[in-house]
């Protein structure tokens, strides 16, 4: 049975909070209470291979991968 687009959405978003939430965590593990706001766009939000804020990275970004890959397909055709 094929989930409806919307279900696939919602699970997805789903998924993306929860990854974001952890990476969040991660960085203020790693950097403070502002880690976030102070390198969020730099590379040290990757973290070094193998660590902890690496895997929640990777996580993080194949979950807005999958996240956006949805939400095109959910939008109507022009």
């Amino acid at each position: 049975m094929a989930l409806t687009n919307p279900t696939r959405l919602a699970l997805t978003e789903a998924a993306l909070a929860s990854a974001d939430r952890l990476w969040r965590d991660e960085m203020r593990r790693n950097y403070g209470t502002d880690g976030v706001l102070t390198y969020g766009f730099a590379p040290e939000a990757q973290g070094e291979l193998g660590t902890p804020l690496r895997r929640t990275y990777e996580a993080r970004r194949v979950a807005v991968a999958l996240w956006r890959h949805e939400r095109h397909r959910l939008a109507p055709s022009p």
